[in-house]
């Protein structure tokens, strides 16, 4: 278990917009235990994410690191929960300016254990597709949250991550179906404005 000090009492106990985030990460990052310089990690804020609560991006031959926090994760999870996707996050600035490089290998995992930090975040976003396999046998079902050539293109370049058959998808918001560029072209335009 981690043992944390006490950020610094400002007027607002949590954050409550993104700049506010940003300072408490910053602030929150300088009582984790971890031989890291923080000078050099630049912080901000993503609003369009879905998938990751947050990401580290590394410049080969460059000190900097960004670390992007998602802002929907946030809201979803609350501080107390966020604080542990920070220390994810400063896990790996560790291993980049320890070693050169980062992954979720075993001395991430050890040092992930340490300071009680997640491998991976809980989803906190629902998902605007389900890719469906239509092989019976199969059971393969995924989800998506964009439009992405898996959604849009099903039956051209993707199959089942499972079985290799060709898979179904299906908007969430109204279960329209497809397996074909045109058919997704004509569920787009009928689903419209809940697309």
């Amino acid at each position: 278990m981690v043992i944390e000090p006490a950020l610094k009492r400002t007027s607002i106990s949590y954050p409550t917009t993104p700049s506010e985030l940003i300072d408490h990460a910053i602030e929150y990052s300088k009582t984790i235990k971890l031989p890291i310089d923080i000078s050099v990690i630049h912080w901000t804020i993503s609003r369009r994410a879905t998938k990751r609560a947050a990401c580290c991006k590394f410049s080969p031959g460059s000190p900097d690191i960004l670390i992007s926090l998602t802002w929907k994760a946030f809201q979803a999870y609350g501080w107390e929960k966020f604080k542990s996707i920070i220390r994810h996050e400063l896990i790996h600035v560790w291993e980049y300016q320890t070693y050169g490089s980062t992954s979720h290998g075993s001395l991430f995992k050890e040092k992930a254990q340490q300071l009680d930090a997640p491998l991976h975040c809980d989803a906190f976003c629902s998902p605007r597709f389900y890719l469906i396999c239509k092989n019976k046998d199969c059971q393969w079902k995924t989800i998506r949250h964009r439009a992405s050539k898996t959604v849009t293109h099903p039956f051209h370049f993707y199959r089942c991550r499972k079985c290799g058959s060709p898979y179904t998808v299906e908007h969430v918001g109204t279960s329209i179906r497809w397996n074909t560029h045109l058919e997704y072209r004509r569920a787009r335009k009928k689903i419209g404005i809940h697309w």
